[in-house]
């Protein structure tokens, strides 16, 4: 794997990235969670919520983060 490359995960779903630092919006939706604002994004470690979706995250390798979906689930 490339040194630059930073390995992290999304609902137990490996993502990789080049970047250093990606909006909240981007990861979301990089990982497939689209459109990005029917989704919370929370760091798995110390359970932290962002609710800015033009925020900068901060990437370490193996970080994890959990995409809850905040739309309205169709019923029959």
């Amino acid at each position: 794997m490339d040194d630059n490359k930073i390995e992290y995960f999304i609902n137990g779903e490996r993502q990789f990235t080049n970047e250093k630092k990606l909006t909240v919006a981007m990861i979301l939706e990089n990982a497939g969670f689209k459109p990005a604002n029917q989704y919370q994004l929370t760091r798995d470690e110390g359970e932290f919520v962002y609710t800015n979706y033009g925020e900068e995250v901060p990437l370490h390798k193996g970080e994890r983060f959990t995409a809850l979906f905040l739309g309205q689930t169709p019923t029959s």
